[in-house]
């Protein structure tokens, strides 16, 4: 399990290529940002969509999951998309 600003945050599986693992990582668990509670997250890759496709478990039953693919398969365009939908939630 990683953590991030004493949260905690588990990537059940990371299938990004591995030069972009840390990266996409890391923006999600800024995007979470202090939210209580455990969050999972699971990325996967299909290669013949050229998609990544993230799926976020939350507190109260939280779930969001998004087929990222083409130009958007960027850490910044990931991280910012889980935080709309992480802050969208809580509002």
């Amino acid at each position: 399990m990683c953590t991030y600003s004493d949260m905690p945050v588990q990537i059940v599986r990371n299938e990004v290529p591995q030069r972009f693992q840390e990266s996409v990582a890391a923006g999600i668990f800024s995007a979470i940002d202090s939210k209580p509670g455990l969050w999972e997250v699971d990325i996967t890759s299909e290669l013949p969509a050229h998609a990544w496709d993230v799926e976020v478990f939350g507190p109260n039953n939280f779930h969001w999951a998004r087929r990222f693919s083409g130009l958007d398969r960027d850490a910044q365009v990931i991280s910012e998309a889980v935080r709309d939908a992480v802050y969208e939630q809580a509002a």
